[in-house]
């Protein structure tokens, strides 16, 4: 946060307009690597992101440190040069990210999650885009860094992207550990992508080499389209990838409709194994020789929604179908209802997990939500199963303007981690809520946000999680003792302009 603020305070003097988030959080009790030394740094959680622009240029800047790592592990940093009028949409240097078409060809950062079931009347998009990076999650591990550009002379949109890049040798973009810190950086990746695109119709091609352990290389080039047909659109896109192991296609395509009351998708995929897929995200990430996608979405009464989607992948080894379905309605006591299931079936495995969800505002103030789930899991081929439940409930109560507090807790009694069920809980903006709860636990957690000014927002936040019996909690270097852990933050967003 020290080194950003000059740039703060340039950023306000010079009249741009942007915004500041800066976060901080602790785990207690320490884990086994803090305890014992082994971690590189304190126990601490940082971020901190200012995001500013003025005329037609725009800037990113970011640092970031995990438990564990030292202050200031991540500086990360880029700029951006939008003219606004010529053939030049955009310049972009530093950490970046970048989008050419669906994902198949390239994505970097990758997608944090793959498409759910209840998501699946809605086609993938494709894109054109390359900017500065936005967030740790792009900037950590394999960074994307070099600079790109964008053009839309006459009916085309052109994208060009170089990048040299340092790769760490050790997955999972941390620094705590002595191999982790030694393995920084200690690669390359030299990497050069382009697209072209006019209309529905894109072309998209990127080869790469990198000095892992030797020179390792790999080239991916596909066509991706989107055409409209009245109601109906038809979209995807095929691709080939290549690297020492051979040449390799992969793709997608899908038909869907769309109309006032419903909404619906089918689509083809193949995504083998052998597929490169180093900066790429699929649409669908789940790995098959071929796969069918149906997605439902349709609004059976004015304040009745339902949707449902079920995707089968086929493999050699193991084949997987995914089915999921939640209706919705609004009733007209300022409440809102769900009923939910989802469902996985593997070659020798079923699992399921079902909730019932309620919203509901009596006063103006307030808002109390619930949820209650029931979960099931059965192994045939080792005649064994699990079963769970749990339960969660949250109040949010603004006894001013200005002020939003959240108190809440879950709990559950599952028979393993395959029957686990899932609670939101009350989570910063901008970080991944929900979590995975199993065995008998039990989580509370409370929220105070505060409105100093319409532009300056400051949120406090405490969860306390018991699980009973435990000794000791999560593995390795990351254990901590005793079967309870507490977290505390603090989140501040400050927009400027």
């Amino acid at each position: 946060m020290i080194m950003l603020i000059p740039l703060l305070l340039v950023a306000v003097q010079s009249g741009a307009e942007g915004e500041l988030r800066t976060r901080l959080q602790r785990r207690l009790p320490d884990p086994r690597g803090i305890l014992e030394d082994y971690y590189t740094g304190d126990g601490w959680d940082f971020y901190s992101r200012l995001m500013f622009s003025t005329g037609f240029l725009g800037f990113t800047f970011m640092t970031d440190k995990s438990s564990g790592e030292d202050w200031g592990d991540l500086l990360a940093g880029g700029a951006i040069w939008t003219p606004g009028r010529g053939p030049v949409t955009s310049v972009s240097a530093g950490y970046l990210r970048a989008d050419l078409g669906s994902g198949l060809v390239l994505a970097a950062p990758g997608s944090f999650s793959d498409m759910s079931e209840l998501a699946m009347y809605k086609p993938p998009v494709s894109r054109n885009r390359i900017d500065p990076a936005a967030s740790p999650w792009g900037c950590r591990d394999e960074p994307l860094t070099g600079a790109g550009v964008t053009l839309s002379p006459g009916e085309f949109d052109i994208s060009v992207l170089a990048a040299l890049s340092p790769l760490d040798s050790l997955s999972g973009g941390y620094h705590r550990t002595p191999p982790e810190v030694s393995g920084r950086g200690a690669f390359a990746e030299r990497l050069a992508a382009v697209r072209i695109s006019r209309g529905g119709i894109g072309l998209t091609a990127v080869g790469s080499s990198r000095s892992v352990g030797g020179d390792y290389g790999w080239f991916r080039a596909g066509a991706d389209w989107t055409a409209d047909l009245g109601d109906l659109c038809t979209s995807g896109e095929v691709a080939l990838g290549k690297d020492s192991a051979g040449t390799t296609a992969a793709g997608w395509t899908a038909l869907s409709m769309q109309t006032r009351n419903f909404r619906n998708m089918v689509m083809v995929l193949r995504n083998p194994a052998d597929f490169p897929d180093e900066r790429a995200s699929a649409p669908v990430s789940r790995q098959c020789d071929l796969g069918v996608c149906i997605g439902v979405r349709w609004r059976v009464l004015p304040a009745t929604v339902l949707k449902s989607g079920a995707g089968i992948y086929f493999t050699d080894e193991e084949d997987l179908l995914l089915a999921s379905a939640e209706l919705e309605h609004r009733f007209p006591w300022s409440m809102e209802g769900s009923l939910g299931l989802r469902t996985r079936t593997e070659t020798d495995t079923f699992g399921w997990r079902g909730w019932l969800g309620t919203v509901w505002k009596p006063h103006y103030l307030i808002s109390v939500s619930t949820k209650v789930q029931l979960s099931g899991w059965r192994d045939s081929a080792q005649d064994s199963t699990e079963s769970g439940a749990g339960l969660e409930m949250k109040l949010r109560y603004s006894p001013a303007d200005r002020v939003t507090m959240d108190f809440g807790g879950a709990a559950c009694s599952t028979d393993g981690y395959n029957s686990r069920v899932y609670a939101g809980g009350s989570s910063f903006p901008g970080v991944f809520g929900s979590t995975a709860l199993y065995d008998r636990t039990i989580l509370l957690f409370t929220q105070l946000s505060f409105s100093l000014t319409e532009d300056i927002v400051l949120r406090g936040a405490v969860s306390h999680r018991v699980v009973e019996e435990a000794d000791e909690l999560g593995s390795g270097w990351e254990e901590t003792e005793g079967g309870s852990r507490t977290e505390l933050g603090f989140q501040l967003d400050y927009a400027f302009r």
